[in-house]
Parts: structure tokens; sequence; C-alpha cells
């Protein structure tokens, strides 16, 4: 089974607007199995709508359309469905019904006349649409599925959770078992040339997407899957995360669970974003006492390092242990860590320069330092160096 998504709207042409319906409704398509050969984005002319199904019909099984449901002159989807499947555009009481529910909901009047978006191609089936007007539809011609949505993301999702996705679950996610890797540490070419005499066993069943900051997702289906999946995770085992479909920061607050293991923060050049990141996950609150951000000289004085630390300097090894120490100690935590660094965008020196970031984590008797000279901007830095804190984080529990 292979899919060609369409986004409809002058707005994606010129970029006012990201057609965020894509990236969801993709994501979803590769967990159950179902290769995306394509994206477009067309703009409000029917005949551009009419070219763009030719071409995807002819390389994709599903087609799933985003935009022009709406009321005015230039949504002009269902009539180009109509134009292409030569459907004749009727009147459908169930679409009229759906438009009458979502008005009486609001308690708005209904206006007189029949509305356009009651109108749907011949044959095709009303999706219905609980927090909109326009409902979507969904038609079969030529042994191909064309799925239609309406383009406001929140509309577009709820039809796909609800109708469209459960079905394809239904149709086709047993006959396409699909595993998943995510690995952290490694960049997308390194990943590849570790793995890449598996890869040339089965290129076309084999994807390896990026992530967050070095994070690298791969997708393996097939019929080969279950064995592909067994060899590369055995080449990638120390650098894995997980075999589903978590974050690095789900699965490491997901861990900190299980064993009952508790955490603070001490964050210099972080600012508090390693806080922030463990805190967004529900449910942290069991395992995250707490976190400083002793971001100046006189912070970290404050908090109480030691006047000899400075001798290293505030971005050391040194530094980093001992802040890790002083959180674990004042929140009364099991695992302390501390982060300071050069995030930029100041040169620094010859010895650390941008980019450069030292890591501590104490735990029981247990010490982890490690250095990192991290590339990019000062948000990169600062999230590779969070990513990086994760990761320690992961490995030491």
């Amino acid at each position: 089974m292979e899919a060609y998504i369409i986004g409809i709207g002058n707005e994606l042409l010129r970029g006012s607007i990201v057609n965020t319906n894509a990236v969801f409704i993709a994501q979803d398509l590769v967990k159950l199995g179902i290769r995306v050969k394509g994206m477009l984005n067309v703009g409000d002319d029917i005949n551009s709508i009419v070219s763009s199904l030719r071409f995807v019909t002819d390389v994709a099984d599903l087609i799933l359309i985003t935009g022009g449901l709406g009321p005015t002159h230039d949504d002009l989807t269902r009539e180009a469905v109509s134009l292409f499947t030569g459907l004749p555009l009727v009147f459908s009481e169930e679409a009229l019904e759906n438009i009458k529910y979502y008005f009486s909901l609001r308690k708005r009047p209904f206006g007189p006349g029949t509305p356009k978006e009651a109108f749907i191609p011949k044959g095709s089936e009303v999706l219905k649409n609980n927090v909109g007007v326009a409902p979507g539809f969904w038609v079969r011609h030529n042994n191909k599925d064309i799925v239609v949505l309406p383009g406001v993301p929140r509309e577009a999702r709820d039809i796909w959770e609800n109708i469209v996705k459960k079905r394809l679950e239904n149709l086709y996610s047993k006959d396409n078992p699909i595993f998943t890797l995510r690995v952290f540490g490694l960049g997308e070419s390194t990943v590849e040339s570790k793995i890449l005499d598996i890869i040339k066993e089965d290129p076309s069943n084999i994807d390896i997407l990026i992530g967050e900051p070095l994070e690298i997702k791969l997708f393996i289906r097939g019929e080969n899957a279950q064995k592909l999946f067994e060899r590369i995770k055995e080449r990638l085992e120390e650098y894995i995360f997980t075999t589903d479909d978590e974050s690095l920061v789900e699965v490491v607050v997901k861990k900190l669970k299980e064993r009952k293991i508790t955490v603070a923060t001490a964050e210099s050049c972080t600012g508090g974003l390693l806080a922030e990141k463990i805190t967004d996950i529900p449910g942290s609150s069991e395992i995250f006492k707490g976190g400083f951000i002793p971001y100046t000289r006189w912070a970290k004085k404050i908090l109480g390092v030691p006047s000899y630390i400075f001798d290293a300097g505030e971005v050391s090894l040194e530094m980093a242990e001992n802040l890790a120490r002083i959180a674990r100690d004042k929140f009364s935590s099991d695992i302390g860590i501390g982060i300071t660094g050069n995030a930029g965008p100041s040169a620094g020196d010859n010895t650390k320069p941008v980019g450069y970031v030292c890591i501590g984590l104490v735990k029981d008797n247990e010490v982890i330092c490690k250095d990192f000279q991290l590339e990019g901007d000062r948000a990169r830095v600062r999230s590779l160096a969070v990513q990086w804190a994760l990761d320690m984080l992961r490995r030491s529990i």
C-alpha cells in the first residue's frame, strides 16, 4: 500500500501557513506500514487539482486530500474530485445533517438555502466532522481510495483520528507489520554506514529519518521485517534508546519512574532547559525533585561552589561535577546532573570555544563527567547539551 498526500490552498503556496495536516497524517501512515510516496501542495485552481490527481493516482493506491471544502467560490476540491472521477456532485442529506449538527451545538442560526458543503461526489461516503462545518468524504475510484478532509487542522485531525486512521488500521496494519528503532548519539550517515550491508538487502523497506537533535528514527517493514529488525537492533544496540515511538526524554522519565529514582539539576549554560524538558512529561513530579540555574559566577558561589573549583574555570569537568553534587545533596535526590558550557555567541578561547560543554552526573558513589564540542548556533548547542545529559542519565539507570 502506497499513499500520496495533497494539500489544497493558495495560502500553502504563499508560505502563509505550513501544511501541518500532511505531517501528522504521514507520521501515522508510516506507523501503519503504509509508504508515503510523496506530498503536494496545490493552489485553489480546479485544473491544478485535477492534474495533481491524475499524477498521484498513477503512483499511489491511497490519496489523502486536505483543504478546499469550505463554502466560498475558491473552495474547489469537491468539484475537482467530481471532474476527475466523472462522478457528479449530488446532495447528501447526511452531509447536511452534519452541518446542521455543528450549528445546533453552537446555538447559531442555520441560514436559508442548501450549503455548498452538503454536496459530494455520487457514491462517496460522508465522513462526519465533529468540530467544524464541512464533512469530509471517501470515494473509491478505479481501485484507488480518495479520502478528502477539511483543511482546518483540528477538523482534519478529528476526522482522521475518529474514522480514517481506524479504518486503515483495520485494513492494513495487520498485513503490514512495522518495526521501529530510535537511536541517539550517532549522525544519520554514521547509522547508515553501520547497517549499510543490511539496507542493501532490502532498501525499499528500511527508512532512516532525523528526529530531534541527534535522534535518528528507523522504520523497518516488509516480509522480512522481523529478521531485519533483529539484525539492525544487534548492530546498533548500544545507541538504541527505544523500540517504540517514544522520545528520549519520555524514555528517561519512564525508566526513572519504574525504578523509583529521583533526579535534580543545576544548569548553567542551558538555563533550565533540561528541567523544562523533563517536567514537560506528565507524571514527572514523581521523579524530578527540582533544579537550580546558577547562570553567573556569583550565582554559583551563592549556591555553594567552593572557590578552588573556579581555578579550572566556570566551564570545566570539575564545575559540572560540583554542580551535580550540589543539586543531588540540596534536593536529597538519587541523581544530580550539572551542566556548564559556552553556548555562544562570544568566541571563548582556544581551549573552551563556542559549543564546549561539560556535563556531570553524580549517583551514589558513581561519578560520570563528559565534555563535548557541540556544533551550531546558541539554541542548537543548548538543545544538544540537554539531549546528551538525558542520554547520560538513560545509560546510568
